[in-house]
């Protein structure tokens, strides 16, 4: 008679920490063999009569989402002084300047191009544009059209990514770049194990050439880049839920609590969520958990299975070493939510213009419901059976 196999509690006693750490290393130095997904093929026929509405698709689109927004957003009291432009055509034209990348004056000038094209009444000046980033009834409506592009972008989709990224607000400097350098000294500092032997070679007493200072601190200091973090879908592109900010000083993992929270609130069928090692600990477990959702988050080289009052942590460790192939493909889903990163530095190149803290803000969260909606016009084509149709 064939022995039992046991309970789950007696399946998990029989993983050892050393097991756990084994196959963290590995999978974080890229020698474990990882089958991999199949590839999904793509449909060129639509793709392709997609990006050739894309423009005419957007512009309409701006339109149906803010009106329906504006019709959500309850009107405040009129205050007295001059009279303001409505807040639905000013929405318009921050997000028609956001998909041109173009400064408040040539905006100005989209907007009399198409006006009838947006369903906005009156032309108006750049002055009233560069207004539109602050904190008005403006704000109000673009965040309705964010959870709009949910509503209806995002209403089927159950596992999101979360990621962090950042902004140039100078031409100086490019982000990769910087986070390469700062990676670098910190594994020299011992904060993450060397990828070769050899380091580098420090420089010599006699050069001529100034030492080149912290990395980290040239960031905070000078402000170069504006950090936003944010969970997109991994089947539609869409962001979720995100936060922004100028204040290097804020880490990108205080944000994830919120961000799983306005996630679960945009999107209430929220299943999976995915991220890298940075939010690999009992706290992300014990949010993601708190929403009934299941962590996927790559545990550190010094990882070790006990829970610590937090189930979904054990849970997720154990199932790591249990079953690492089927794990890894649920968990590799994230690399498909960061192309959103990628299609937003491709469709967005400029740094950011603004000086104003909350401007920038700002200009950081138009791209994010920018992207939304051209995502949205791309998927009517690719992905309509996971839309919920925006009807008039």
């Amino acid at each position: 008679m064939p022995a039992a196999e046991g309970t789950d509690e007696e399946k998990k006693s029989r993983h050892t920490t050393d097991e756990l750490r084994e196959l963290a290393k590995s999978v974080r130095s890229g020698q474990f063999q990882y089958d991999g997904r199949p590839k999904r093929s793509l449909d060129w026929s639509s793709y392709n009569e997609a990006q050739v509405n894309e423009m005419a698709d957007t512009l309409n689109l701006i339109r149906r989402f803010v009106d329906r927004a504006s019709a959500r957003t309850p009107e405040r009291p009129r205050r007295r002084g001059r009279p303001p432009f409505p807040a639905r055509d000013v929405a318009k034209a921050l997000l028609l300047q956001t998909y041109f990348g173009v400064s408040d004056r040539v905006a100005a000038g989209l907007v009399r191009l198409f006006k009838e094209k947006l369903g906005i009444a009156d032309e108006f000046s750049y002055k009233t544009i560069e207004r539109g980033y602050d904190p008005s009834p403006v704000s109000e409506i673009l965040r309705e059209v964010f959870r709009l592009t949910n509503e209806h972008g995002n209403a089927k989709e159950t596992t999101f990514g979360v990621d962090g990224t950042g902004e140039p607000t100078s031409s100086k400097v490019n982000y990769e770049s910087v986070r390469s350098e700062q990676r670098k000294d910190e594994r020299e500092a011992g904060a993450w194990p060397s990828p070769s032997p050899s380091p580098r070679p420090e420089p010599s007493s006699s050069s001529s050439s100034p030492q080149r200072p912290s990395t980290a601190e040239e960031v905070a200091t000078r402000h170069e880049f504006q950090l936003t973090v944010s969970s997109v879908g991994v089947h539609t592109k869409m962001y979720a839920g995100f936060r922004t900010t100028g204040d290097r000083s804020i880490g990108e993992f205080s944000f994830f609590p919120s961000i799983v929270s306005q996630t679960r609130i945009n999107c209430p069928r929220m299943e999976v969520v995915l991220g890298d090692s940075l939010y690999a600990n009992r706290v992300a477990c014990a949010a993601v958990a708190g929403y009934g959702a299941t962590p996927y988050f790559l545990p550190k080289s010094n990882a070790i299975f006990l829970s610590l009052g937090v189930p979904s942590w054990n849970n997720m460790t154990h199932e790591f070493v249990a079953d690492p192939q089927r794990w890894l493909q649920e968990y590799h889903m994230r690399s498909i939510s960061e192309t959103s990163n990628s299609m937003d530095k491709a469709e967005f190149p400029e740094k950011i213009r603004r000086r104003i803290p909350h401007r920038k803000d700002a200009v950081s969260s138009l791209r994010i419901y920018v992207h939304n909606i051209r995502r949205y016009g791309y998927m009517e084509y690719l992905q309509p059976e996971l839309l919920d149709p925006l009807r008039d």
